[in-house]
């Protein structure tokens, strides 16, 4: 939970939410380099690349609870990143012999609504069959 907490933290310091497309990259990318820098250690790695031969990468693998987490600060269409960081997660399990088994998806409180039903929440009940659970939480 240590990981959540400072994402909320990360996102509270870094985010305004903006019209400004740059300015709200900016804060975006600020407020993920923030909760990645209060988070890593030992068992706790980032920016961590899903295969060899892809330049994709999970924000946070904490590979003491074989746990994935991934930032969408924005709260406004997090299906985009969403449905990819599923794919990322399934990924890195076929090339990494230490399986994540949970991933978790943070994003502001209208992204997370947006996601807990639908598409999304069928998503998160039907992702078992990948040996990992997903959940959606709100930062």
């Amino acid at each position: 939970m240590e990981i959540i907490r400072a994402a909320k933290l990360a996102h509270k310091e870094h985010w305004r939410g903006t019209s400004d497309e740059s300015v709200g990259d900016k804060q975006a990318t600020s407020a993920t380099k923030s909760w990645q820098d209060k988070v890593i250690s030992q068992n706790v790695r980032c920016e961590v690349q899903v295969a060899d031969n892809l330049k994709e990468r999970i924000d946070v693998i904490d590979f003491s609870e074989c746990a994935a987490y991934e930032l969408k600060v924005s709260g406004k269409n997090p299906h985009h990143e969403f449905y990819k960081d599923i794919f990322k997660v399934i990924v890195y399990n076929q090339n990494h012999p230490n399986k994540i088994n949970k991933f978790v998806f943070l994003t502001e409180k209208e992204g997370a609504d947006k996601l807990n039903k639908g598409m999304g929440k069928e998503v998160m009940q039907s992702i078992h069959a990948y040996d990992f659970s997903v959940k959606v939480i709100e930062i």
